[in-house]
Parts: C-alpha cells; sequence; structure tokens
C-alpha cells in the first residue's frame, strides 16, 4: 500500500448568496482528493470571507487587511480543504 502525504486543496469564489457555487467547488476538491486515492473526507474545512485587493491581485481576509489599514469588504468566499497523511 502506497503512503500519501498531506493534501490541500483551496480556491475562492465571487462573495454570493448562492451557497451551491461554494458547494461545488468543495465537492471538485474531493473528486480531486478521490482521484489521489485519499477514500475519506477531508480532516478540516475552513471557508472565510476575503476581500479582493486590486493593486495586488491578492485576497485579504478580514484580520489581514486590519494589518493592512484597510476598510473590510468582503468580495469573495475563499475556501481551505485538508486531507492529513495517510500511511
Amino acid at each position: 500500500m502506497t503512503s500519501l502525504p498531506r493534501l490541500t486543496y483551496s480556491g475562492a469564489i465571487n462573495l454570493t448568496n448562492d451557497l451551491s457555487v461554494l458547494e461545488a467547488e468543495l465537492h471538485a476538491g474531493r473528486v480531486a482528493a478521490a482521484e489521489k486515492g485519499y477514500l475519506h473526507e477531508p480532516d478540516s474545512i475552513d471557508v472565510e470571507q476575503a476581500m479582493f485587493v486590486a493593486d495586488s491581485d491578492r485576497l485579504l481576509s478580514a484580520d489581514e487587511a486590519a494589518i493592512a489599514g484597510l476598510d473590510f469588504q468582503p468580495t469573495h468566499t475563499r475556501f481551505v480543504m485538508i486531507w492529513a497523511a495517510q500511511p
């Protein structure tokens, strides 16, 4: 049996009230993990609102925006799914 390293799948979608778009992205992550041999659900899924900063082409969380002195105005939903390493 082959061991599998820790796997991270992440992305961002435009902030909308349509949660089906987010669910579709999370499903795509599960499919990608299954294709690599991960047979269980992710160990963690983190979802947060983020703000696009045009000057840097970056997405900032509310905390990151506050540190940068920017007024947080969310434009996206950012997600990170993590599967632990498997022996």
